[in-house]
């Protein structure tokens, strides 16, 4: 599962490769897992009980470690970034995808300025 998880974030911030794509939609995901969902993307968040706000979780630190990969003139490879976000995602007492006060607004804008709309 962990590498279907790494497929969806790199396929949210645009980096899925286009061989790796053509395999995930030729998987048949919602058949195999027997999910509700229409596409592959749907059946990993179902069968990964991932929140509607899974995707501004992933591209908010994207976007973020991005720009301190600039300041210290290192580019973030986005198969290494799914890596590590799967791994911090399941840690014991993991704050990723968690919004308290205004932080899914502050997310939301900071997504904005790349142009995405989410």
């Amino acid at each position: 599962m962990n590498l279907l998880f790494e497929s969806f974030i790199q396929d949210v911030i645009g980096r899925l490769p286009p061989d790796k794509l053509r395999t995930m939609e030729q998987m048949d995901l919602p058949r195999r897992f027997k999910t509700r969902a229409a596409d592959w993307r749907g059946a990993v968040a179902e069968v990964l009980h991932l929140s509607d706000t899974i995707r501004i979780a992933i591209l908010d630190l994207w976007y973020r470690n991005q720009e301190i990969g600039k300041q210290q003139s290192v580019e973030y490879d986005p198969v290494q970034f799914s890596m590590d976000f799967v791994d911090h995602f399941y840690e014991e007492g993991s704050r990723v995808d968690v919004w308290e006060g205004d932080a899914l607004q502050a997310a939301k804008e900071r997504i904005a300025q790349h142009g995405h709309v989410v």
